[in-house]
């Protein structure tokens, strides 16, 4: 199962054209995308998507080649997550903790660790991958940041490991290559988009900034397991 993650930054069509330029990925999670009212979708992909402004949502594109259903567990009051159960082996759980006044908590780690919570029993049932962009800094040295670690800590606790710093062998905080860089800066880079897993991961790819021509502040990553 390959993954392809990207927060593409203002939905634009010439943006999804180029995801689907990268073969072979069996699910695209996509953070800032538009609704299927503004987009054209492939034909050979499902597409599902969440959001409060038909512009700006959390959207999952899956390939048709692979049985994929929403189980009727999956809490539509929960913002900006999706679970796909994906050939009754996997669980997807897209991510992208978005904050909404009087409604979500005013802190992502907050919202994230409530949807951690919410599916743990399914988390711990599937091969599970909780990818995106989880608008946490790897670092809590950043003012005015909450502290990420509450989140790494659940993650171990329920037996998943960070993709990116298990298979480079990295610490949190001290990643080699940012996947975000905050305001188009090249000098404020940060790590915020992850993938967390409980299968075996097969391969992992970061992105530079310029393969992708800096059309977005984030750069994808690509994840596969089995």
């Amino acid at each position: 199962m390959k993954i392809l993650s990207y927060n593409i930054s203002w939905s634009k069509q010439f943006k999804i054209d180029w995801l689907f330029t990268n073969k072979g990925i069996d699910a695209f999670v996509v953070p800032e995308c538009a609704n299927n009212d503004n987009i054209v979708v492939p034909d050979n992909f499902q597409f599902y998507w969440v959001g409060n402004y038909a512009t700006k949502g959390l959207g999952v594109f899956v390939s048709k080649e692979h049985k994929q259903i929403i189980p009727d567990w999956a809490n539509p009051k929960l913002s900006y997550a999706i679970p796909i159960i994906i050939d009754d082996e996997y669980l997807l759980l897209a991510v992208w903790p978005t904050i909404l006044k009087g409604i979500t908590s005013d802190s992502y780690v907050d919202i994230l660790l409530e949807i951690l919570e919410c599916y743990k029993e399914y988390i711990a049932k599937y091969k599970t991958v909780i990818i995106g962009d989880y608008n946490v800094i790897s670092s809590n040295k950043r003012a005015g940041k909450k502290n990420p670690y509450p989140i790494f800590d659940w993650m171990q606790e329920h037996g998943l490991k960070s993709v990116h710093h298990s298979f480079l062998n990295e610490t949190y905080g001290n990643e080699s290559l940012p996947s975000y860089h905050h305001q188009f800066k090249e000098e404020s880079k940060f790590f915020i988009d992850y993938a967390f897993t409980n299968a075996e991961i097969v391969d992992y790819e970061l992105f530079t900034w310029d393969e992708t021509n800096r059309m977005s502040d984030h750069v994808p990553i690509i994840v596969e397991i089995k």
